[in-house]
């Protein structure tokens, strides 16, 4: 009964969130839509097997990872014979703060945007789609469900989520108009963000052979859930990837909206896919070029070491070169100390065919 009442609760809230987020920022004169047709097969390739290869998100780093995609991602699937079809969907946003700096201050960082999102990927691109970022943000700042949502999260950090989360609905609805080759002609789906610098070739067998209740995650940086950066589907698992925002008032009526727990809880206990684990590694990059702090010891990890790597892998690096990880621990214990007194939404089993 109990799970019948969060269900119906979070349906009916998560109903409301749909039509009071998107009322505003759905305009046409908000949004671009760019389509072209996809590319024929490569050469000595009679397969019609295509894959959709998705970017979300602000663009902050291409002009410093695009070499790493083409090199990582495409190049793989291409000699494994698939056809990629490039979709993007990001924001309308030429600069941020950058608030990396010592001390905590802020400077205005030029980003490249979607011109260069155009210009980088435009011959591989399928769809695209570029939206209003204030737009959205007055829309979702004014929805009734936002405080909700934003229960203890607060501050940029939720506000950055949910822009994440509604990109992902958004690149989603462009694969998915592709009419029957949505369905039927995607062996796979994969989902990334546009700062990512591969350090590693997926695994383009495992991509293009999954079942249809695969879903495939990166088994480093899981944090108290799953790595949201990269993920591998076929199109229904994708699909429940990438609209996982319609979940999203549901889930924050009983517990802490955080992003990696969130999409653990939506792909294995709400949806009961099965989970395995990319062994490609990928790197955020800064506007400035600049790898992650808590990125730049990916290049120690492997799938041996996942069980630390799954988490924060700066112990693995050598003294000197790894932060210190004194005050992020401390911080870490207290928010975990605050999550466990949260009722938490109802498990089913699934299962993982890696340990």
């Amino acid at each position: 009964m109990r799970a019948a009442r969060w269900i119906l609760a979070g349906c009916a809230v998560a109903l409301s969130l749909h039509a009071l987020l998107h009322r505003r920022v759905e305009a046409p004169a908000q949004e671009i839509v760019v389509a072209k047709p996809t590319r024929p097969p490569d050469d000595g390739c009679p397969t019609t097997v295509r894959v959709a290869l998705c970017f979300y998100g602000l663009n902050r780093a291409l002009r410093h990872t695009h070499e790493s995609i083409r090199r990582h991602l495409v190049a793989p699937l291409r000699a494994a014979c698939a056809r990629v079809d490039v979709f993007y969907h990001t924001w309308s946003l030429e600069t941020l703060e950058d608030t990396g700096k010592a001390g905590g201050e802020r400077e205005a960082v030029r980003i490249g945007g979607a011109a260069e999102m155009r210009a980088l990927l435009g011959d591989l691109v399928a769809k695209s789609a570029v939206t209003d970022q204030a737009a959205f943000d007055a829309a979702a700042s004014n929805a009734s469900y936002y405080k909700t949502l934003d229960r203890r999260y607060g501050g940029p950090n939720f506000v950055n989520l949910m822009r994440q989360l509604e990109s992902l609905r958004r690149v989603t609805a462009l694969w998915r108009s592709m009419g029957a080759h949505a369905e039927t002609h995607y062996a796979a789906v994969i989902y990334a963000r546009p700062d990512l610098l591969f350090l590693d070739d997926v695994n383009a067998t495992q991509a293009l052979t999954l079942r249809e209740n695969d879903f495939l995650t990166p088994y480093w940086h899981q944090w108290s859930g799953l790595n949201d950066r990269v993920a591998i589907g076929r199109p229904r698992a994708a699909a429940a990837f990438g609209n996982r925002i319609e979940l999203a008032a549901g889930y924050a009526l009983e517990t802490f909206l955080r992003s990696e727990s969130f999409l653990k809880w939506a792909v294995c206990d709400h949806h009961g896919f099965d989970l395995a684990f990319l062994e490609a590694r990928a790197q955020r990059v800064r506007a400035s070029g600049d790898v992650a702090d808590n990125d730049a010891c990916l290049k120690y990890c492997s799938l041996s070491l996942r069980r630390t790597c799954r988490a924060d892998c700066r112990k693995l690096a050598p003294p000197g070169e790894a932060p210190p990880l004194a005050a992020w621990a401390k911080k870490q214990q207290a928010r975990d100390r605050e999550k466990r007194r949260d009722k938490r939404p109802p498990k089913h089993a699934h299962h993982n065919r890696l340990p």
